[in-house]
């Protein structure tokens, strides 16, 4: 288990590049350069007012009136400089925040969003749970609760030096008698102030010291609450027409207990410390003047130096008192650093492994001059190291139409993952062709915006008008968006699955990649509409290379060849088929068979036929 100063120092080795960052780091010095000059200010204007504190109740004692309204005047004076240096603080204080905090999130989601380290941490996630939990509330607690800590650690240590020096020039000397012997203690509340804070931070630690596993287990269960309601918000529609709701509810009903447990621990451990805290917050008052009161009943110092005295114990008091007052969110704090260190280091095993040759992992090598897709010995396993294809030796040529076969779970998506980088799991090599390549999932994704940002998705090609994107919304079969490409809708909640799959199609057409991989990207459209996008593909790229992952019948007719996925002891293995057309005689025969029979009810069994020879 980490100590609690490697985690600090994970953590500051994570975010301490903020400090460092072009663009960054004369803001973040500026800020925290000004922090520092306004925690001095502070602490001085509390020696000001301790010395005022002197002042007042000396003219009190004495009846001094025209004293005491001059040191009202300069009260006020006191309490606006107060005031005016509190609020210029707490604005420089949340601006570094929130700066420090924006810093660390963009890197972090640089990080997470990049090479589809998103995905793969989706297949690690007993390791590192909700990590968009993380980014947004961890993230938070640890910048917001670090600048804090600083500040007021900061306004300790200076507070402590300050007060300590007056208040060993009050304490004077007390006579000791211990065991039979005597001696003179010099500044003796200087040492009772120290023995007080000390005592009770030791408690303290004591007491708390669970809260910090407590705090983390809790945000794990929050977290996992969150996101089982996200899911069941996400997943609405399915769980309604299934009737799940009374598993849904168990669902959450079971997280929600978890909750509750860990809540539980953690106001037990709470509860044992502000049994201390509590009792330790009623003395602090009363402390520092039963310790001063020999000095002011020997007459040694008088009324004004009583509470000067009992202030200065009680801001030195305060000093030593940090643990104490700020152990609950330290523990808390604690927790979010933890699991914020604990995704970066995820990440970094992620990028490391990546790296590694050999058969290690699945080796992707960037396009060089060839137009071909080259796999060479590509074995793809799953993380836990299981086989699910094994040894694929495939070589696919430009502008092919390449469908692949094979039982569900048999590894036919996993290889286009693999292809896109996006899964390392394996060994062999991945040799990529010349030219854009575009990966169509089952289910599109659609960014948030307007319908033309979904069709322009991810990068808007150029002389791209709007008659074009009408155009192909209209090859598609999808007429009635047409006048809709400047509404900001949640496209893919307001759009049917299939809907959703011939705007995909569109976007390809709009976009013209050299390569598309497709898996099962026709699942949701009846016959007539996957014949419909699929000779679009056909007509509007013909140089486009396309690999298919699909179990629908009527997809071969559109591929020159079959590549199928045959089980074996070590995984499956991909056979190509005997059966290789040109792109030349497909064209040809869907021509023919387009003439022959113009959409007779038999169409596609006649084309089939022609192409297979049958």
């Amino acid at each position: 288990m980490d100590t609690p100063h490697s985690s600090i120092r994970a953590f500051a080795a994570v975010a301490s590049g903020y400090w460092t960052a072009p663009g960054y780091r004369a803001v973040a010095w500026s800020l925290t350069g000004g922090l520092v000059v306004l925690g001095a200010a502070n602490v001085g204007i509390a020696l000001w007012l301790n010395i005022w504190n002197r002042d007042f109740f000396n003219a009190l004692d004495k009846r001094d009136v025209g004293q005491l309204m001059e040191l009202l005047w300069m009260l006020a004076a006191i309490v606006a400089s107060a005031g005016v240096a509190v609020a210029i603080q707490l604005h420089v204080k949340r601006r570094l925040q929130i700066n420090w905090r924006s810093w660390l999130s963009h890197v972090t989601v640089q990080r997470w969003l990049n090479g589809g380290r998103q995905y793969q941490l989706g297949m690690l996630a007993d390791e590192v749970d909700n990590p968009d939990g993380r980014i947004a509330e961890d993230i938070r607690v640890s910048t917001e609760f670090a600048v804090e800590f600083a500040q007021s650690i900061l306004q300790c240590v200076l507070q402590l030096f300050t007060f300590l020096s007056v208040l060993w020039i009050l304490s004077g000397t007390m006579p000791i008698k211990l065991f039979g012997f005597e001696f003179n203690l010099p500044g003796y509340m200087v040492w009772a102030a120290v023995a007080y804070a000390l005592v009770g931070s030791l408690l303290t630690y004591f007491l708390g010291r669970g809260l910090i596993h407590a705090g983390n287990i809790r945000q794990s269960r929050e977290a996992d609450f969150r996101s089982g309601l996200t899911r069941a918000r996400e997943h609405a529609e399915g769980i309604a027409l299934m009737r799940g709701e009374d598993d849904e509810r168990e669902r959450l009903r079971g997280s929600l207990f978890d909750l509750r447990s860990a809540w539980n621990v953690q106001t037990r451990g709470q509860g044992n410390l502000s049994l201390l805290t509590s009792s330790l917050a009623y003395l602090a008052p009363i402390v520092p003047l039963i310790v001063a009161l020999p000095r002011y009943l020997g007459g040694e110092i008088a009324l004004g130096g009583l509470m000067q005295t009992a202030q200065a114990f009680s801001s030195v008091q305060w000093a030593l008192s940090w643990l104490i007052d700020n152990f609950p969110k330290f523990a808390e704090w604690r927790a979010s650093t933890d699991r914020l260190v604990h995704l970066h280091v995820a990440l970094t095993d992620l990028e490391e492994s990546s790296e590694m040759a050999g058969e290690e992992r699945i080796v992707v090598h960037p396009p060089a001059e060839s137009d071909r897709l080259i796999m060479r010995e590509l074995g793809v396993a799953r993380p836990s190291g299981e086989m699910l294809v094994a040894e694929a030796e495939v070589e696919i040529q430009r502008a092919e139409r390449v469908l692949i076969r094979g039982q569900s779970g048999s590894g036919k998506s996993t290889i286009m993952r693999a292809v896109a980088g996006v899964w390392p799991w394996g060994r062999g090599a991945i040799h990529l062709p010349t030219g854009a390549i575009t990966f169509m999932p089952q289910k599109p994704y659609f960014p948030l915006g307007t319908l033309r940002d979904v069709m322009l998705y991810p990068a808007e090609p150029e002389g791209v008008s709007d008659e074009v994107l009408k155009d192909m919304l209209h090859k598609v079969g999808l007429d009635h968006l047409r006048d809709r490409l400047d509404e900001t809708e949640r496209w893919d909640h307001i759009l049917s699955g299939g809907e959703q799959q011939r705007v995909a199609f569109a976007r390809v057409l709009v976009q013209k990649p050299d390569w598309i991989f497709m898996d099962e990207a026709t699942s949701a459209l009846d016959e007539a509409g996957q014949e419909n996008v699929m000779k679009l593909l056909i007509e509007e790229l013909p140089e486009t290379s396309v690999v298919s992952i699909g179990h629908r019948p009527g997809l071969e007719v559109f591929h020159t060849r079959e590549l199928t996925l045959e089980p074996g002891a070590d995984g499956t293995r991909l056979r190509s088929d005997a059966g290789k057309r040109s792109l030349g005689d497909l064209y040809r025969k869907m021509a023919a068979a387009s003439r022959s029979t113009p959409r007779a009810p038999g169409f596609w069994a006649h084309v089939r036929a022609n192409l297979l020879g049958r």
